[in-house]
């Protein structure tokens, strides 16, 4: 346990998914440290569908033929989300006050913003994010039932289909009738959380079906939606007389959005699985899949520090070296090598207390659950 990248990957974990979740992280971070004149900006789009439907699959493989009740679930789940999110955010903000006191510069967070960063909402802009896995886990045990009732992968895509549609509706009908979101309360549950929950439920259903997809059925899905996605494009171009970014229609999301997230997520997952399969890296063990391992279980980890260096990369760093914070590549590599070094200097310092001490090994689960996921 002494150190996480020497350590062989577990053999049942199905190494492609890993992968896709390290892709789907990269985009990511990309997406916070990139120029938007970049064309793989542009690209990188399917991140956040790629990791809900990846969250998927791995949540149908845990559960194998298992009954899992919902409670127990939700219990497991939700407090290795929350609990590791709000730690961070804790020493995120103190830190900040620490460093711009010295620093004799005015705190840049204002108490509104931090209430809302704790509630998963706008705050400092990179949570919502968890909201969208929180919500997806609330439904997780609801989705695995209807998957397991429709004893067909063609039904529950087909019903997912149809649930996407009228969630469409449903959201048509909301910005028709815009007064029933008035009401603070009500504004929030709709906008902030039922509008979140049904796209990527469905997301969260698709990729459950995945591993018994067969590559023709990957292929034809991500066709069809590929379909979709450029229909809306050329729709947008000549309704607006110029190409409209579907950035704009992921808060929250819409088919023009979701639609080339299933795409690219198809594709990717089609091609990992063409790689892993004439390299035989499912068999192969080497610090590259190590590494890879690492990233994939640790990206929760890996996100929030991500957020650390972004920040003050962004916003303090530039002041004295803008030429360097304006590289993308060098900004990229800085964010990215720098929360995945700290993730994994937490993660072995953690190991080393839940080995070498007494409280360490008395509060182990603990210790687990707000470092070590």
């Amino acid at each position: 346990m002494s150190n996480t990248l020497e350590k062989k990957p577990k053999r049942q974990r199905d190494i492609r998914f890993d992968i896709l979740k390290t892709i789907g992280l990269f985009c990511i971070i990309f997406a916070h440290v990139g120029p938007e004149n970049n064309i793989f900006f542009h690209v990188r789009r399917f991140d956040v569908p790629l990791m809900v439907i990846v969250s998927g699959t791995l949540y149908a493989y845990s559960s194998g033929n298992k009954q899992i009740s919902f409670w127990s679930y939700v219990k497991k789940r939700l407090p290795r989300l929350i609990a590791p999110v709000w730690l961070f955010m804790i020493f995120y903000f103190i830190a900040t006050y620490i460093i711009f006191s010295l620093l004799s510069k005015p705190y840049p967070f204002s108490p509104q913003k931090i209430f809302e960063t704790f509630l998963l909402l706008k705050g400092v802009g990179y949570v919502w994010i968890i909201r969208v896995f929180i919500l997806v886990a609330l439904a997780a045990n609801l989705l695995l039932y209807v998957y397991r009732l429709c004893k067909s992968e063609a039904k529950f895509l087909t019903l997912l289909s149809l649930s996407y549609l009228g969630y469409e509706l449903l959201l048509i009908l909301i910005q028709r009738f815009s007064f029933l979101t008035r009401a603070i309360f009500l504004n929030v549950i709709i906008n902030d959380y039922l509008l979140y929950l049904l796209p990527y439920g469905c997301l969260f259903g698709l990729g459950m079906a995945i591993p018994k997809l067969k590559n023709k059925s990957i292929l034809l899905i991500s066709g069809l939606f590929l379909s979709l996605f450029l229909l809306q494009a050329v729709y947008f171009y000549y309704k607006l007389g110029h190409f409209i970014s579907n950035e704009n229609f992921k808060y929250p999301p819409q088919s023009y959005y979701v639609s080339y997230g299933i795409f690219m997520s198809m594709l990717a997952y089609f091609v990992v699985n063409k790689l892993c399969v004439k390299y035989s890296l499912l068999e192969r063990d080497n610090f590259l899949i190590r590494l890879i391992v690492f990233i994939s279980s640790s990206s929760l980890w890996i996100y929030l520090w991500h957020i650390f260096f972004v920040y003050y990369w962004q916003n303090l760093i530039a002041e004295y070296f803008h030429e360097l914070t304006s590289n993308f590549t060098i900004s990229f590599v800085v964010v990215t090598f720098g929360a995945i070094a700290i993730t994994y200097l937490q993660k072995k310092a953690i190991f080393n207390v839940i080995k070498k001490t007494k409280i360490g090994q008395k509060n182990s689960e603990l210790l687990s659950i707000l470092f070590l996921k």
